[in-house]
């Protein structure tokens, strides 16, 4: 026997079906992984890192700003208390704050808006001039 909600899984499945063959482009357009999806594996695949504590609150508004993605941030924990800490490195590299972006070499001070994380990364193009100075938009917590 079937479930109601399996039922409506393969209900909402086949409706998409349906809309996609009678609008004429590929399902895979109804299913595209989220912008934040794509920003992170972007920032991933580059080389990109967000160095950060567990205990820092602009380092969970970074994670918020990325929804379900958070997971796929290119995250280096700083803090020894933290999951998979990696001190070393964050001294190596000389973190004082958190978070902190390392994107294409440079250091960026603070949380930041998806959107200048693309610009900066190389994901996005900017279709005008953008401020891109450190920290003003986000906080950020020192290092202790």
């Amino acid at each position: 026997m079937i479930s109601k909600g399996m039922l409506m899984i393969v209900l909402a499945m086949g409706m998409m079906l349906a809309i996609a063959s009678c609008q004429n482009f590929p399902i895979a357009q109804l299913i595209t992984p989220s912008y934040e999806s794509q920003l992170a594996e972007y920032l991933s695949n580059t080389g990109a890192k967000m160095y950060g504590a567990y205990w820092c609150p602009h380092c969970a508004r970074q994670k918020q700003l990325f929804g379900n993605a958070a997971s796929y941030i290119p995250y280096i924990e700083c803090d020894a208390r933290g999951v998979n800490a990696q001190v070393n490195l964050c001294n190596t590299v000389g973190i004082n704050a958190y978070p902190t972006w390392q994107i294409n070499g440079d250091f960026y001070l603070g949380a930041q808006p998806l959107r200048r994380l693309a610009i900066l990364s190389g994901f996005e193009q900017a279709s005008e001039p953008i401020e891109l100075d450190n920290g003003e938009w986000g906080g950020f917590s020192p290092a202790y």
